[in-house]
């Protein structure tokens, strides 16, 4: 997968077990191992939200049209104040467009 460096790629298109879909975006470098991650992040998940928002996921995945959504980021350490910070604004921006964001840290 090509992470959220590469903010060109959708990572994965997946459904969780309770049918809900998930926009996965992965992280595998600890948080603060580049100085612009925070700023990849910004702009993979406004990659991510344009995708939803656009129609392109329907359009691609029609078995999503209709159905919530969410953005979910996959990464393997609990992400820093600085990302936290990130994360908390954007998934305020990302709710007042139905959008849902959450977090999994791999163990």
């Amino acid at each position: 997968m090509s992470g959220i460096a590469d903010a060109t790629t959708i990572d994965l298109v997946a459904q969780d077990a309770a049918g809900e879909y998930m926009v996965v975006m992965v992280e595998d470098r600890p948080w603060g191992a580049n100085r612009v991650q925070q700023l990849q992040l910004r702009d993979k998940i406004n990659l991510y939200a344009d995708f939803i928002n656009s129609g392109d996921l329907a359009r691609e995945y029609p078995e999503t049209a209709g159905k919530p959504v969410r953005i979910h980021l996959d990464c393997v350490e609990e992400p820093t104040a600085d990302i936290a910070t990130v994360i908390e604004y954007v998934t305020g921006q990302l709710r007042e467009l139905g959008i849902g964001f959450t977090v999994n840290v791999r163990d």
